[in-house]
């Protein structure tokens, strides 16, 4: 293996989800010792709840608004170290990085990939986002297309 591939890093996403976690079993398998970045996603909630076209921002309730976003952060932080615990188990050399999602999670995944030269991001097939949103499009459907490096995207466990 050529020795520049060695220092970029594999980006790993994780959500928490049982297929993110058999996603990064597998990655272990077939990539370990490898150096990784372990990437979660997170949207201040009160982008979901407050935000408005009119104002923009949540104005008056922005004091309330950035509790609901503390208490929001600290629940993604520990679903990264929990994904930083698994990468670690699972044999990569990894860090972890919590990322807010501006524009999706898709695109903040294929974004950090590129500023980061990642030589390959690992996905799940599905993630925890509801079954609707599914048929639009998935997270690692949205990395499969739009990202300008390797992908891998491994399919959640058959339970015949």
């Amino acid at each position: 293996m050529p020795r520049d591939l060695d220092r970029r890093p594999i980006v790993l996403c994780y959500d928490g989800s049982p297929s993110a976690k058999h996603a990064l079993a597998e990655a272990g398998r077939l990539l370990a010792p490898a150096r990784t970045l372990l990437v979660h996603v997170w949207l201040p909630i009160s982008r979901v709840l407050l935000w408005s076209p009119a104002f923009g921002t949540p104005g008056p309730l922005a004091e309330p608004a950035a509790e609901l976003d503390d208490a929001w952060r600290a629940g993604a932080q520990r679903i990264a170290d929990e994904g930083l615990a698994l990468a670690r188990d699972a044999g990569f050399d990894a860090e972890t990085l919590l990322a807010e999602s501006r524009h999706g999670a898709g695109r903040t995944i294929v974004a950090l990939g590129k500023e980061r030269d990642a030589r390959l991001i690992v996905a799940g097939s599905h993630g925890i986002s509801p079954p609707a949103s599914r048929l639009l499009r998935s997270v690692a459907a949205g990395i499969v297309h739009h990202a300008a490096r390797p992908v891998l995207v491994v399919p959640a466990p058959r339970h015949d």
